[in-house]
């Protein structure tokens, strides 16, 4: 592999304790596998990134293909204190490894789009010191957050983590750049998440939207979507079936 320049941080919090906003849809063992799928599908992409190097923070065991074993790096997280606490653990590793820059992504983006990943390293090519980040669809969170150097702003993922990273940012007197990706700013935390993404970006007529409605009727009815997006369509087997989501 090429001698990578920018450290991609993936935080994993324990999936046990994950998506636990979603109990009421989901079980358990639902929850489980909905991250494992937003695990997988994250992987397929970030993958395919030049010169990074991606790096886990996680006590999850991540089945990585052989043939990417070479781009990932699992740092164990230890006692799960957080997502701060988990970049914190990939920032010591990006020290000593000499990267440029670091790239902070959660794993529950499921229209996360490569192109406009690549857009923002390209961006961040124009600066020497700063920051780039994407907010969260209700922008009280951080979706996105590039740091160069990582050493740039200590991170800040409590209430409003947007505001925080930004305000740190304008402080420190450095590149500040807010990319306004409707797609990354959109996560998974709530049902009112998924019915936004299922809604306004993957059904985009009423026709596709009625299909869903009527499958939901039919107990042995299943609807894929054509993409290869394996978290929505496990999202959409077990919630087709429950018709008043959709109304």
């Amino acid at each position: 592999m090429e001698d990578p320049k920018t450290a991609i941080i993936i935080p994993v919090k324990s999936f046990e304790k994950s998506k636990t906003r979603l109990s009421r849809y989901l079980t358990l063992e639902q929850r489980i596998e909905l991250c494992r799928h937003f695990v997988n599908d994250l992987v397929k992409k970030v993958s395919r990134l030049e010169r990074c190097q991606i790096i886990f923070i996680t006590n999850e065991f991540i089945n990585l293909p052989d043939s990417l074993r070479d781009k990932f790096l699992t740092i164990d997280e230890g006692m799960n204190s957080g997502v701060n606490k988990a970049v914190s653990l990939a920032d010591s590793y990006i020290t000593k490894a000499g990267f440029d820059s670091s790239l902070v992504i959660p794993i529950d983006i499921p229209l996360f789009n490569l192109s406009q990943i690549n857009e923002i390293l390209h961006y961040s090519k124009g600066f020497r010191e700063g920051i780039c980040i994407v907010p969260s669809y209700r922008y009280d969170g951080t979706n996105i957050l590039l740091r160069k150097p990582h050493t740039v702003i200590e991170t800040s993922y409590d209430d409003n983590s947007f505001f925080n990273h930004l305000r740190r940012g304008m402080e420190k007197g450095v590149s500040v750049k807010v990319f306004d990706f409707e797609n990354l700013k959109t996560d998974v935390d709530t049902i009112e998440d998924i019915m936004l993404i299922f809604k306004k970006y993957v059904f985009t007529t009423s026709e596709q939207l009625n299909k869903v409605v009527n499958t939901s009727h039919q107990s042995n009815s299943k609807i894929i979507l054509e993409n290869n997006n394996s978290a929505l369509n496990y999202l959409l087997e077990i919630l087709s079936q429950n018709q008043d989501l959709w109304l």
